[in-house]
């Protein structure tokens, strides 16, 4: 079987045809010239990565080094280890024996998608190489596979292609060519992700194990919330949108009931005010009618001047009431105001609020009365 790492360096056939197609190019000579450009693009092809240069006497130095520790590797059983060196030597330095040996190994750890298409690889560089047995074996050995083969079909119905879907596998592109055919790939999960502007991206993982088709259908995508930012290019920053206020939890306990509150003090404060008012007139008119008693009596002059002992305690008694009804007619001035900037400036409570604020029978919260006595004033509520 053949093993060889590179192309002329050690097949012999090989050494011969490209020492030949050096010569004139006479007879035979332009068609295995075609030959060599033919297979130089193929080696180019297989590169995992295109090289602006020819590797340097360095780098083939450690291909072939990667190379020889890869076979070892894979002679001792150890694939798992031997594939990432081959792999390495392949991307340094390609070449067909490489391929063919990277392609083996692959099939032994069980990814036989790659190993497939790479024995497809090496028969067409060595067709064009004009290396027929290799041709011949490597054709044999992707043929050999291809019943063992896990594909992945991704299904698009007519409903779920809306404009601008983009389809990825595994993180890459799938194009609408792809669209329904199945491709083979490697046994493992694989993720089939679906996006597209306006609808919210879907995502399914997929587990190829036997041999066979695995169809995966794409959904008709959900549309995004109209409060969604469209997906912009890749790199360029989202714009976040707050999200609206949520609404206070309900409770059956009524809300605080600052306007509730404020507006019964402001009424009382009025109406001991009012009553203050009241009191302090009466005892003023009280205390002249005293006064104008002890003078009319002749007890006491208009300048207070008092001759006896009967005009003294009249006038005392005049004054002692007018400094009471003095003091309390200040008190309810400020009682009544006080009372008034309360009850204008109280909060209105909202009509559920009030509502919870009264009893059963939808009356009022409080009751109230007021009442003056002998000496006193009092004030008497309930709820």
């Amino acid at each position: 079987m053949p093993c060889h790492r590179r192309l002329s360096s050690i097949c012999p056939e090989a050494g011969r045809r490209a020492a030949a197609s050096s010569g004139p190019l006479t007879g035979g000579a332009p068609r295995r010239a075609l030959a060599l450009l033919s297979t130089l693009a193929a080696l180019t092809a297989l590169a995992p990565a295109a090289r602006a240069a020819d590797p340097t006497r360095e780098e083939r130095a450690a291909a072939v080094a990667l190379f020889d520790e890869g076979r070892a590797l894979m002679a001792a059983g150890k694939y798992a280890e031997a594939c990432p060196k081959l792999a390495e030597s392949h991307g340094i330095d390609p070449g067909i024996g490489t391929l063919f040996n990277l392609s083996d190994c692959y099939e032994r750890i069980g990814r036989t998608a790659t190993a497939w298409i790479g024995f497809r690889d090496v028969a067409a560089a060595s067709l064009s190489a004009g290396q027929t047995e290799r041709e011949r074996v490597a054709r044999a050995r992707a043929a050999a596979l291809e019943p063992r083969l896990s594909r992945l079909q991704i299904v698009v119905p007519p409903e779920a292609a809306i404009a601008g879907l983009e389809l990825t596998r595994n993180g890459v592109p799938v194009g609408r060519a792809l669209w329904g055919t199945a491709v083979p790939l490697d046994p493992g999960e694989h993720r089939v992700a679906a996006s597209a502007p306006g609808y919210k991206p879907w995502e399914a993982k997929v587990e190829l194990g036997k041999p066979g088709v695995v169809s995966v259908t794409v959904p008709v995508l959900e549309r995004a919330p109209a409060s969604s930012s469209a997906p912009g290019p890749i790199g360029a920053p989202k714009a976040t949108v707050a999200p609206p206020p949520a609404d206070p939890p309900a409770s059956d306990a009524p809300p605080a009931q600052g306007g509730s509150v404020r507006k019964p003090i402001g009424m009382v404060g009025v109406g001991l005010g009012v009553v203050g008012l009241g009191v302090g007139t009466a005892l003023g008119f009280m205390a002249k009618s005293t006064f104008d008693k002890a003078t009319e009596g002749g007890h006491c002059n208009a300048a207070g001047e008092c001759v006896d002992q009967e005009g003294l305690d009249l006038r005392d008694d005049a004054v002692t009431k007018g400094n009471i009804g003095t003091a309390v007619f200040i008190a309810g001035a400020v009682l009544a105001a006080g009372g008034a900037i309360l009850w204008i400036t109280a909060p209105s409570a909202p009509p559920a609020a009030t509502a919870s604020a009264r009893g059963p029978a939808g009356g009022a919260p409080w009751s109230a009365r007021l009442g003056i006595g002998p000496g006193s004033v009092w004030i008497e509520g309930k709820l």
